[in-house]
């Protein structure tokens, strides 16, 4: 931990580091990331002849997701709305890769249903970003 500060402090630095890192990432991409985590867990209880067709291609579009939501946080003014309207692209992909295993009942049907919630509500605001560009 941080030695170097006095032992009642340190607790209170790492919360203050944890609370700053927060506030750093957009809602947007804390929600995807949140996403992405549970798409790798799900990936491993998935049946191995699915993993490999439905299961890994889902986590790697909702990385894409990531990526392009990353790049249009720090992309000039111009090119912001083509990288917002890619990362729709990849979480809509991601939407129907879970609907699929959903519909095929390979994961249980809570834990699908709620991350197609939290996949829609980063859907909305992805728009909601891409909307409040200037055109």
């Amino acid at each position: 931990m941080l030695t170097f500060l006095p032992a009642r402090n340190a607790r209170q630095e790492c919360q203050i580091f944890v609370k700053l890192r927060s506030m750093e990432e957009l809602s947007v991409i804390t929600i995807t990331y949140e996403i992405h985590k549970k798409l790798i867990e799900l990936n491993t209880i998935i049946d191995k002849k699915y993993r490999h067709t439905l299961s890994e291609p889902c986590v790697t579009t909702s990385l894409q997701t990531i990526e392009m939501l990353v790049l249009a946080k720090y992309a000039p003014k111009q090119v912001k709305s083509s990288y917002l309207v890619k990362a729709n692209a990849c979480a809509e992909l991601t939407a129907l890769q879970l609907r699929i295993i959903l519909e095929m009942k390979l994961a249980n049907e809570t834990n699908i249903l709620k991350l197609q919630a939290r996949l829609t509500e980063a859907r909305k605001q992805i728009n909601g970003w891409r909307k409040s560009m200037p055109a």
